[in-house]
C-alpha cells in the first residue's frame, strides 16, 4: 500500500484552482446566456411576419442553450475525473469554456439571421433581401 502512495502524482493546487475558476466562469456564462436568450426570445413577437421566422429564432436559442448545458456538464465531468486522477485538467476546463462561448455565439448569429429584415435563415438556406412568404 505504501508503494502506491509513494508512486502517486503530486497534487497540483494551481491546477485545481484554475480548473475550478474556469468551470465557475463557464457556469456563470451559462446563466447570463440563459437570461439573454430568454429576453431575446421574448422579443421575437415584435418581428414582422414577412421577414421573420419566430420558430427558427426560438429554436436557435433553445438548441444552442441545450448544447451549451451538455458541453458544460461533460466538461465538468472530464475535468473532475482528470483532477481525481491527478492529471492536469485546466486545459479541459478552458476548452469547455471556449466551446460554450462558441456555441452561444453561433446560436445568437442564427437567431439574428432568423429575425433580420434583410435575410432569413431557415433550414440552412439564406435568402438575401427577399421574404420566404412571397
Amino acid at each position: 500500500m505504501s508503494d502506491t502512495i509513494a508512486n502517486r502524482r503530486p497534487l497540483l493546487i494551481w491546477d485545481i484552482a484554475v480548473s475550478i475558476a474556469v468551470l465557475l466562469i463557464g457556469g456563470g456564462f451559462l446563466v447570463v446566456a440563459a437570461v439573454i436568450d430568454l429576453f431575446s426570445a421574448a422579443l421575437v413577437g415584435r418581428c414582422p411576419v414577412a421577414t421573420c421566422s419566430a420558430g427558427a429564432a426560438v429554436a436557435s436559442l433553445g438548441i444552442s442553450w441545450f448544447v451549451m448545458f451538455l458541453l458544460l456538464i461533460m466538461g465538468n465531468v472530464l475535468t473532475i475525473v482528470s483532477l481525481v486522477r491527478r492529471r492536469q485538467a485546466w486545459w479541459i476546463a478552458l476548452i469547455t469554456l471556449v466551446l460554450v462561448v462558441a456555441v452561444w455565439i453561433t446560436g445568437f448569429v442564427l437567431y439574428s439571421q432568423a429575425v433580420s429584415h434583410d435575410r432569413v435563415a431557415i433550414d440552412g438556406v439564406v435568402t438575401w433581401g427577399t421574404s420566404l412568404l412571397d
